[in-house]
């Protein structure tokens, strides 16, 4: 926050080199201005850090002097309340409308209100859906904008370095989950992130990349330093997401998750077994598992209905063509995901989203810690369930 007006002459440097090099839109990152780790709200508060209305007027003057559409994470204010938000600017700098985040990531809970409502903007592209950075990571939210008639969206994002050892970068959006949303709601997806440290409290990875409505990446930054990254785009139209009725009954009810209230059972799993064996396996073991066909894993909604009535383990029939929806039923559920052929499974991935065995591994065996699929957090202090809001969400 201390370093707030340094923001200033990247942005515009940033706007300036969009509009040499022909970009139509150009998305800054969630918070571009202060700062997304905030200290707190009466840090906010204090004089040296600019208000909402100055912050937009300068995100507007720099559309309309590049003629450039601008999408912009900002710190939106009303009345008491601080909203986690992205503006949309046209090219003659008009404020189109403001998308506020909805899923709180750690410390946003501290300091800002959740937003209800998942925005979608006209363009001249056609509609446009937003989403702030752990908003993609319930897939909710991006039905909902498939929904309502997004024919593409844009991410202002912080992806935090959730490193397991010092030096590296991990985030699961880069790593595999916006190839994921934008491979089953058929949209391309554009998302920009920041990179480096803000002090000594967050680290983040960068990587800010577009994906093509197949999946496909077109452009992506390296984990440091401000990189300009551009591709051409083609709106896609999202299918119906194909949930049986009673499927989407159950997401969208009110009723509460399952809860267990006894300790889970020590779990080895011989792994060189084909799928309908390790079903048994970890029935016998005490494990909550169900089966389903591979190809049920490009939707959300399946895998979604039985994490929320309690499985901790699914157990994926089918050959093994693509990890990224495995790999993403996986993480935004927090439960375990085997995949089976008939003969031995091909790939174990734990709920942080990790692949945590394959085939070719020469480990027989592996221990699954079924408290992991009990523990809907994904922080310490971010959970999953209990940001769902059901009546917000729309599927078409």
């Amino acid at each position: 926050m201390s370093r707030a007006a340094e923001v200033w002459p990247i942005v515009e440097r940033m706007a300036s080199n969009a509009a040499t090099d022909a970009i139509d839109l150009l998305v800054y990152p969630e918070v571009a201005y202060p700062s997304y780790w905030f200290e707190s709200a009466e840090r906010y508060r204090q004089d040296d850090i600019e208000r909402t209305a100055a912050v937009l007027t300068r995100f507007s003057r720099l559309a309309a002097n590049h003629r450039i559409w601008i999408v912009a994470g900002y710190v939106e204010e009303s009345g008491d309340d601080l909203y986690n938000s992205a503006a949309v600017f046209d090219r003659s700098g008009n404020l189109i409308g403001s998308a506020r985040k909805q899923f709180m990531w750690d410390c946003d809970r501290i300091w800002f209100t959740p937003g209800e409502q998942s925005s979608v903007f006209e363009t001249e592209w056609g509609p446009m859906g937003v989403l702030i950075c752990a908003d993609m990571r319930m897939p909710e939210i991006s039905a909902t904008l498939a929904a309502r008639g997004a024919g593409f969206i844009v991410q202002p994002t912080a992806w935090v370095n959730a490193r397991a050892f010092q030096g590296t970068h991990r985030n699961i959006q880069p790593d595999f989950l916006v190839r994921s949303r934008a491979m089953e709601f058929g949209l391309p997806f554009a998302c920009c992130s920041k990179s480096g440290r803000d002090g000594d409290v967050m680290e983040y990875v960068g990587q800010s990349r577009i994906v093509s409505a197949a999946g496909a990446l077109l452009g992506s930054a390296a984990i440091g330093g401000d990189e300009l990254v551009a591709a051409e785009l083609t709106p896609g139209e999202s299918p119906p997401i194909g949930h049986a009725p009673a499927l989407n009954a159950r997401l969208l009810s009110e009723a509460p998750p399952f809860e267990s209230d006894t300790a889970p059972p020590a779990c080895r799993l011989l792994l060189r077994r084909g799928a309908s064996h390790l079903l048994d396996d970890l029935r016998r073991m005490g494990a909550r598992v169900e089966s389903m066909a591979l190809s049920d894993l490009s939707r959300f909604g399946p895998a979604r209905a039985l994490a929320l009535d309690g499985v901790q383990v699914i157990v994926a029939a089918g050959p093994l063509t693509e990890e990224v929806h495995a790999r993403a039923r996986a993480a935004e559920n927090r439960i375990y995901l085997i995949v089976a052929d008939e003969e031995s499974a091909s790939l174990v991935i734990e709920p942080t989203g990790l692949i945590v065995w394959r085939r070719l591994d020469r480990l027989d065996t592996l221990d699954l810690d079924l408290a992991q699929a009990d523990r809907k957090m994904f922080t310490p202090t971010t959970e999953i369930w209990g940001q769902r809001r059901p009546s917000s969400y729309q599927f078409k």
